[in-house]
């Protein structure tokens, strides 16, 4: 039977509203039929995709950065720094995720947590006017020990330190209602640097290798790639770090960094069991530090202004570090190590890469030794004018050339030598003589003693003093060597403590 649209309209109409709202889902379920009847279906989804409804809405993919957090090695002697990845926010917002992951403990199962054990966030960080206050719960009380607590701080520091616009951080716990260290203001920007010595895990290394043969961190297979990334447990920025130079040798790699015009060097080792595939782990400190000239405090600028005109090693004290200086007429000199030999100090030089001037410091030892300087190789460039063996070389061969018995002490400046028809003028600095009497000595090539003359510095024993003395002689033209210093009053021995050149016209 043929159904009459108009009669059906009709039919509809004068049934009223109500009963047109009785018979709406009857013709949805009519229509739908048909929909299906004529051939109307979902189309598949592209291959490749998953299908969506066009019911269910999809969040788009979370954007993330990365983050670094700090944990303590095993000995709470150094921060290393681990990868996280995080959404993307505010300021606030990254770092009270950065906080999250920081509580949540280390990956690496040779690093220590840095906080309490149950330690929680009770609170999003709020950041105002640069300071991020951090309200953590009673747990945090529970730090025990001040290398405990000192570990807490400067995780919490160096963690938050990359986020923009925190200056320093402020502490509470449970809202501040007191403790150790509820209130406590942190710094992120300050310049502290962690040079403590360095106390190698070989468990922790075992564990970094497994990952690494299993593809997994395989940058740790590259010495500076390691270096500017775990370089920061020494409190060094992710900016000083990439500025590195790093040096390999071998399975044995440097990196040196400088700040604020002193640098600074660590030593790398690749694991020597697995070969040319080891990976590279930070080995040591180096105590040694080398400076720029303005970086150095003015009372060891102003010893290293009165040597700059001769060919020298000095050592000068100053606050817990004692400064080596080592300075050439012409040519270059590099300061490359130091290291104790009986109750001396023999301190290396080079001249490659080096400059006029260098300037290194060590810890202050307890006592104060000999200071010697010495050359890795015979010089072979301007400088070695001043180092054969008829001249009688200012800074000595590792073999001794000259006469190796020689040590200069650095404990007088000559800060002028005026050669006159006659006579020779030397005026400069001395300390440390007995009874302050210092003696200059003129002598010819072959180191015979050409004339002498000696005169009594203004100050004594700590105390630098100045002098004058005059060298009367009548030697030939030619090029002599002036020494400055003093005889040893235990056995009589000549010491001498500066040198310069003099040519007599």
């Amino acid at each position: 039977m043929e159904m009459n649209p108009r009669k059906e309209q009709m039919s509809m109409s004068k049934a009223g509203p109500k009963a047109f709202a009785r018979a709406l889902p009857l013709m949805l379920a009519v229509l739908l039929a048909a929909s299906g009847c004529a051939g109307v279906r979902p189309q598949p989804s592209p291959e490749g995709e998953a299908p969506v409804s066009p019911s269910v809405q999809v969040d788009p993919p979370v954007q993330t950065t990365t983050a670094t957090v700090f944990y303590p090695d095993w000995q709470v002697q150094h921060l290393i720094p681990e990868q996280r990845q995080v959404p993307e926010g505010s300021p606030a917002e990254l770092a009270t995720r950065v906080v999250e992951e920081l509580l949540a403990g280390p990956a690496d199962p040779h690093l220590k947590p840095a906080f309490p054990e149950g330690t929680r966030l009770l609170e999003p960080v709020k950041l105002e006017g640069g300071q991020a206050t951090v309200n953590f719960s009673g747990e945090l009380d529970q730090v025990q020990g001040s290398a405990a607590v000192m570990a807490a701080l400067h995780s919490l520091r160096l963690s938050l330190g990359d986020i923009p616009g925190i200056d320093e951080v402020r502490i509470q716990v449970s809202g501040g209602s007191g403790g150790e260290l509820d209130g406590m203001v942190v710094e992120t920007k300050s310049p502290y640097l962690y040079l403590y010595p360095v106390f190698p895990n070989p468990e922790r290394t075992r564990y970094l290798q497994s990952r690494a043969d299993q593809g997994l961190d395989t940058w740790r297979l590259d010495p500076a790639a390691v270096a500017r990334f775990e370089g920061r447990m020494f409190g060094f920025t992710a900016a000083e770090l990439q500025q590195a130079a790093v040096r390999q040798d071998g399975g044995r790699a440097e990196a040196y960094v400088t700040r604020d015009g002193t640098t600074y060097q660590f030593t790398l080792v690749r694991n020597p069991a697995a070969g040319e595939k080891g990976v590279w782990t930070i080995d040591s400190l180096n105590p040694m530090q080398w400076h720029e000239y303005d970086a150095v405090p003015a009372a060891v600028r102003e010893l290293a202004d009165r040597y700059a005109a001769t060919t020298i090693g000095a050592a000068v004290a100053h606050s817990d570090r004692l400064y080596l200086i080592a300075s050439v007429e012409e040519g270059e000199v590099r300061i490359t190590s130091a290291e104790a030999d009986g109750d001396a100090l023999v301190v290396r030089v080079a001249e490659d890469g080096g400059q006029r001037l260098s300037i290194a410091s060590v810890p202050l030892p307890g006592a104060a030794p000999d200071v010697v300087f010495r050359w890795e190789a015979e010089p072979t460039g301007p400088v070695a004018r001043h180092t054969p063996a008829e001249e009688l070389p200012r800074l000595y061969t590792a073999e001794g050339v000259g006469h190796p018995e020689v040590k200069l002490t650095g404990d007088a400046v000559i800060a002028s030598a005026v050669s006159e028809p006659g006579r020779i003028a030397v005026k400069g600095y001395a300390r440390h003589l007995f009874e302050a009497t210092v003696v200059a000595r003129m002598l010819d090539g072959q180191g015979q003693e050409v004339a002498v003359a000696h005169a009594t510095a203004a100050a004594a024993m700590w105390n630098w003093g100045e002098f004058t003395i005059v060298l009367e002689h009548h030697a030939p033209p030619g090029e002599y060597r002036v020494e400055v210093g003093d005889y040893s009053m235990r056995d009589g021995v000549w010491q001498p403590r500066a040198v310069t050149y003099v040519t007599v016209r």
